[in-house]
């Protein structure tokens, strides 16, 4: 299981199994891994399921951050880059299990997945070739799937139009989960995750 998590932050290709009730967490305690939270404190109690915790966390922020070292570059037009985000988010909620208090920002993530998929099928040029770069363009990275093309005369509006899906998503994250106390820094961690993947969209 540590090598599906730590493979997590480097290749967006591969993709975690969640087992029913598992948590990101329980690889835990290793040389490159978070300390073991106690074990009371990884089942919620009141949302059977994974619990928040800083190491789960961590592996969704870092995922999101790399969208924008692979989306957001020189090599990659503005057109390309919203389904480019959109690979990530699924990527991210993929991730994510069914339960427990990760389930607001899996169903956050496709909910805004579905909504960039569709700003790019209604501007979809359909003949401009998807590009295929490399995750963060390292050369021994995998390849991302293909990305789609909206075309050029359409590319500054659907950006704008994605950005604030953006911006919702992120204010859907913070204001996710009942007990503020325990749950405000983890969901305001990852929408401040969110929030960064706005400099992907900005026109050159």
């Amino acid at each position: 299981m540590r090598r599906f998590l730590t493979s997590a932050l480097l290749a967006l290709g591969l993709a975690v199994l969640w087992p029913a009730g598992a948590a990101l967490a329980q690889s835990c305690g290793g040389i490159e891994e978070p300390a073991c939270p106690p074990e009371h404190s990884r089942v919620d109690p009141v949302a059977p399921g994974p619990a928040l915790n800083t190491g789960s966390t961590r592996i969704i922020v870092r995922l999101l951050e790399g969208a924008n070292d692979t989306c957001d570059d020189d090599r990659i037009e503005l057109r390309y880059r919203i389904d480019c985000l959109r690979l990530y988010y699924l990527k991210v909620a993929e991730l994510l299990p069914d339960n427990g208090d990760y389930l607001p920002v899996k169903k956050a993530m496709l909910d805004a997945a579905a909504r960039l998929d569709a700003i790019v099928t209604a501007n979809l040029d359909t003949t401009a070739p998807a590009i295929r770069p490399r995750e963060k363009h390292k050369p021994a990275a995998k390849r991302m799937p293909p990305i789609r093309a909206v075309t050029e005369e359409s590319a500054v509006q659907a950006a704008a139009e994605a950005a604030k899906v953006v911006e919702e998503t992120e204010l859907i994250i913070i204001r996710s989960g009942g007990d503020p106390a325990r749950r405000t820094q983890h969901y305001t961690d990852i929408a401040a995750a969110v929030e960064e993947n706005l400099v992907i969209l900005r026109s050159a």
